[in-house]
């Protein structure tokens, strides 16, 4: 039954949104919302220990880290019974960069970004942009959407984001996108 279940997620199961919905309907997190991105090659432990809302972003690489596995050694060292175990809880609407770390015990808010590599050691409030390690506090998710939609609004292909009514992929607009991004940042071909 293992081999049938890796191979359908090795084949089948191709970016991180059906990985998402296969985690949530196999019920191994102690709650996890709608809309959720989880990349395989996160690395998520503890999934019974973690909780997250409704569009939550888990990206490649990531860690999220219900427990200190040095107590292993440290219990060797002393012949001791030690364990050190908190739970991860991450509201809706989080997106965590490549590689970011969650460390036992920490509460993300909702509507927050983790930056790429971040180390989160201390709860993240609300609507807030963390990144660094450790993960310190960059601005509000209001101002960064602001920087965003500027920036957005200055790009020559700012149309082209616009076909649709959501941000969907479209095969033949994405070819217009990355023809007119190549010629913004590097010019015409030669």
């Amino acid at each position: 039954m293992k081999l049938l279940e890796n191979l359908y997620l090795r084949f089948c199961v191709k970016s991180g949104f059906p990985y998402g919905a296969y985690l949530k309907d196999k019920g191994t997190f102690y709650a996890i919302g709608d809309n959720c991105y989880i990349a395989k090659s996160a690395n998520i432990p503890d999934q019974y220990l973690t909780s997250m809302g409704s569009n939550v972003w888990v990206t490649s690489g990531c860690q999220l880290l219900c427990h200190d596995a040095s107590v292993i050694m440290l219990n060797i060292m002393h012949r001791g019974h030690y364990d050190r175990v908190a739970p991860i809880r991450i509201g809706s609407n989080v997106f965590l960069g490549n590689n970011a770390i969650v460390l036992p015990g920490i509460t993300i808010g909702t509507g927050c970004i983790i930056g790429a590599g971040a180390v989160v050691t201390k709860d993240i409030p609300d609507n807030s942009v963390h990144a660094g390690n450790p993960a310190r506090f960059i601005c509000t998710l209001d101002d960064y959407v602001k920087r965003i939609q500027q920036a957005t609004q200055a790009y020559p292909w700012h149309s082209l984001l616009q076909k649709h009514a959501l941000h969907v992929y479209d095969p033949h607009n994405e070819q217009l996108l990355r023809a007119a991004r190549i010629r913004h940042f590097f010019g015409e071909r030669q």
